[in-house]
């Protein structure tokens, strides 16, 4: 039960209750008060010291793990001296010098960039060099390379001990070559108890030829390819001379004086393997627009998807690739120093004088996907060569 605070007096009545006063603390009591209350103080200070060293050595924990990261980060983007390596003797070696030069300032180099040539018109010597080089972890390599080698690569050619798909593009040149010649689409019974081949000038049956002879096929043409062409020049030759019915030209050689002159002799542009850079003054339909128009309808051939990845190759005049296993860090610095290449007067005016244009950054995936279709349309082009391989060489 609590405690009354009044008290009773003699007539019954309440009145406050009285506190006494306790008398004030002598100097020895005061004293002892104050070391009770300076011993606790000094106990929170220390422990707040505690605290303070412990947060300390915290920081400190975590702040190595940061340095050592940023040290890890600056040697995996170090770029050093890199060294070009240059396949072939057309697109690419024309590309080198200004890349190398535009590439050794916006990269940052310890010195200039090598250049390295290999032999081999189709690149295909100097892309087993880079992928040698790079399976062997050897760093601070770069490839330049032509269409023709990733052509040779899904042709399926002996000659091939490289993986396109493994490389890690940055920057690219491409164009649309364009089909030439005298040709009767349509499909009469006149045509079809002829049986008349097509004649192709081709460098090799599985050249940059192979997407026009591809094309022929799925229009129901009777494809015969006519080898050692190896430039514009002699196959324009050969097609006036009556040798060969069809020519593949280059951009850059399809000029609009020289496809005028052909379309008075007879010889008219039949299609481009992939869509021209400007629509607008493109002289002829690319192939599948060009198919819809004769046939009524979408290419179903099964060589069509084999189609589509061997024009997505012949398309590209230079590609500057990296290594599969390039550090992420590393790897945007050279696509940032290709963006800053691409924007160069020179680069453009080299790329307009193509007849192409200048891919860069990560623009250039999605065009460097077409080159990787379903295992089904290699395999088919593959069976396709070998099937007509032989009667190729007879004659």
């Amino acid at each position: 039960m609590p405690e009354a605070d009044h008290d009773v007096t003699e007539d019954g009545s309440k009145a406050p209750r009285r506190r006494e006063r306790k008398p004030p603390l002598n100097v020895s009591g005061r004293r002892e008060v104050l070391k009770t209350v300076g011993v606790g103080v000094g106990t929170l200070a220390a422990a707040r010291c505690g605290l303070l060293h412990a947060a300390t050595l915290q920081r400190a924990q975590f702040a190595r793990p940061n340095i050592e990261t940023v040290a890890q980060i600056t040697a995996a983007t170090a770029i050093g001296t890199p060294t070009f390596i240059v396949a072939g003797n057309a697109a690419p070696a024309r590309w080198a010098p200004l890349i190398a030069s535009s590439f050794s300032e916006t990269l940052s180099t310890d010195s200039p960039i090598v250049l390295r040539k290999t032999g081999g018109q189709d690149g295909v010597t100097g892309a087993n060099l880079f992928d040698s080089l790079a399976s062997a972890d050897e760093s601070g390599s770069a490839l330049l390379a032509p269409g023709a080698a990733i052509l040779a690569a899904q042709a399926g050619d002996p000659r091939v001990h490289f993986d396109y798909q493994r490389w890690l593009p940055v920057l690219l040149s491409v164009s649309a070559p364009i089909a030439v010649g005298r040709v009767d689409f349509r499909r009469s019974l006149r045509t079809m108890l002829k049986d008349r081949p097509v004649r192709v000038a081709v460098s090799a049956p599985n050249g940059l030829e192979l997407p026009t002879m591809l094309a022929l096929t799925i229009l129901s043409m009777r494809v015969i390819p006519i080898s050692g062409f190896g430039g514009a020049d002699a196959a324009i030759g050969a097609l006036r001379r009556g040798e060969v019915d069809v020519v593949q030209l280059p951009a850059d050689s399809a000029r609009p004086d020289l496809l005028q002159s052909l379309a008075a002799e007879g010889f008219e542009p039949l299609f481009a393997t992939t869509p021209t850079v400007d629509p607008s003054v493109s002289v002829a339909q690319d192939f599948t627009t060009r198919y819809e128009a004769l046939r009524g309808r979408a290419p179903t051939h099964p060589l069509y998807p084999a189609f589509k990845a061997t024009a997505a190759a012949a398309c590209i005049d230079m590609a500057l690739v990296l290594p599969m296993l390039t550090p992420p860090a590393q790897a945007a610095r050279w696509r940032h120093a290709a963006t800053l290449a691409a924007a160069l007067p020179e680069a453009a005016a080299m790329a307009k004088n193509d007849g192409g244009r200048l891919i860069a950054g990560t623009d250039d995936a999605s065009v460097y996907a077409a080159l990787a279709p379903d295992l089904s349309a290699i395999l088919a082009l593959r069976r396709w060569l070998a099937e007509h391989g032989p009667s190729w060489r007879v004659g």
